[in-house]
């Protein structure tokens, strides 16, 4: 699928699903029609049994995201009220990848950038280029970056780095971005694409309930659940009895790759 003017769109492939933004004039700068898109996008990746792994990544090496487009903040986002709208549009978008069942992956290439930042903190692991910039500069515009995705970035590098990112606006290089946690690999350039792809065929091996049921229990203790939470124990008793189990400990015995694609 692609939106109506391109600028994000869908493409479903070999058990990937990957989002891309493609909006070069403007340096994949967020406006709302794309939030809307990325929402619809994602939500399309949750319940397309062809999707097991979701890519965000941009069309342009040269910049994954400049964040949002604040050409329209005079008008969509002038005060508090209007706010209200803007907001729902990006968090519905944000926390539907963030709360995805399905694994996420952002490929961060060049600039990344306030929102842009924010869509790659929603994903479970970036991997970017060793050219890649990010930051978030809500200071540098005078406004408060919101709730949920102040405690997404906090719980990823922790408050004082969350701080010192919010605080200073500053735009940090791939290795200091690594140094601290805000991305999860760097490769160069020319190297991305085929780690990041090699990467997913990995994931795409491996049993999808299960890591599905681990990412389940990991964003569940994260948010504050008790160990002993009786819904995440049933993750766990409900792998035992899948037939992804039975394959796994087989094919272990037999001394052959598990076949998890078939349970797909």
């Amino acid at each position: 699928m692609q939106s109506e003017n391109g600028q994000v769109y869908l493409t479903i492939h070999d058990g990937i699903g990957e989002i891309v933004f493609n909006r070069p004039e403007k340096r994949n700068a967020m406006n709302l029609e794309m939030w809307r898109d990325l929402s619809q996008l994602v939500a399309m990746c949750a319940t397309d049994a062809a999707v097991s792994v979701v890519l965000v990544r941009s069309a342009d090496p040269s910049v994954f995201c400049a964040g949002g487009d604040i050409s329209e903040f005079q008008t969509l986002r002038k005060d508090a009220v209007t706010n209200l709208a803007y907001n729902r549009t990006v968090k519905d978008a944000v926390l539907g990848l963030k709360n995805l069942a399905k694994p996420s992956l952002a490929m961060v290439s060049g600039l990344c950038i306030g929102g842009g930042t924010e869509i790659a903190v929603a994903c479970d692991l970036r991997f970017c280029a060793d050219h890649t910039r990010m930051g978030i500069p809500p200071a540098t515009l005078g406004f408060v970056y919101d709730v949920a995705e102040t405690k997404m970035l906090s719980d990823l590098v922790g408050p004082s780095r969350a701080k010192d990112l919010l605080f200073s606006g500053r735009l940090l290089h791939a290795a200091e971005a690594y140094q601290m946690g805000l991305v999860d690999r760097v490769f160069a350039d020319r190297l991305l694409l085929t780690e990041t792809l090699n990467y997913i065929r990995l994931l795409l091996n491996n049993a999808q309930n299960s890591i599905q049921g681990c990412k389940g229990i990991v964003d569940a203790l994260n948010a504050g659940a008790r160990v002993d939470d009786p819904r995440l124990k049933q993750i766990v008793d409900d792998a035992l009895d899948s037939p992804q189990y039975q394959e796994g400990v087989r094919a272990f015995l037999e001394k052959r790759r598990p076949n998890f694609k078939k349970f797909r």
